[in-house]
């Protein structure tokens, strides 16, 4: 291994366990109650270090969203199989990001920062958008125009019933009561949300 080499392996690691910590405070505390000092702290690293390699503590949370879409999307894409099993696979995948504790403490950060100041929320426009919303639309949105081009126009509103109903289903008792599905009750829920998604949008033309 080249130096250049090692020192790129290094600043990886170090970009990752940032982002790990970041992570975990950002949905354990919400995003203004942590302050950068105590990300470089459990990041392990210097406060100079964190903003080499991210501007602000903004667009820190930004990257965080960022790394949890495409780890779900670039799974997805990993994936050779048929439209269905695509549309089933993303779905859960989406589900079970949904149903993740660290996810869901990055939303209530969001909504708990609806009257700040602090900017966060365009930084998350440019990044990613709305959590993850952006990214599952568009996704669905290629698959179903894979399936049928004379389609396309009803394709993300397609993608955007698909998207609600699981977020029903999942986000929605989470953040109200905090009430996370076991694993098996949580992939039914997914079966029947897609069931019914199927019979509006696959084995009809489209919406009446």
């Amino acid at each position: 291994m080249s130096l250049q080499e090692f020192r790129d392996n290094r600043a990886r690691a170090k970009r990752a366990d940032i982002l790990d910590a970041a992570s975990r405070l950002f949905s354990e505390r919400g995003f203004r109650d942590v302050s950068t000092a105590t990300l470089a702290a459990q990041a392990g690293v210097s406060t100079a270090t964190l903003y080499r390699y991210f501007e602000d503590k903004e667009a820190l949370f930004a990257a965080v969203v960022d790394a949890l879409v495409a780890d779900v999307i670039q799974a997805v894409a990993n994936q050779p199989a048929s439209l269905e099993d695509k549309l089933h696979d993303l779905a859960l995948r989406y589900a079970l990001l949904l149903s993740d504790p660290v996810v869901v403490g990055l939303i209530r950060a969001v909504v708990s920062d609806s009257q700040s100041s602090s900017g966060f929320r365009d930084q998350l426009a440019l990044h990613g958008s709305e959590i993850f919303a952006d990214e599952f639309d568009s996704e669905i949105t290629d698959l179903l125009t894979e399936q049928n081009p004379a389609e396309a126009a009803n394709a993300l509103q397609a993608s955007i019933e698909l998207r609600g109903a699981l977020e029903h289903v999942t986000l929605l008792p989470e953040l109200l009561f905090n009430e996370y599905l076991p694993r098996d009750e949580l992939e039914s829920a997914v079966e029947r949300t897609l069931a019914s998604w199927r019979r509006r949008w696959l084995e009809d033309t489209g919406p009446e």
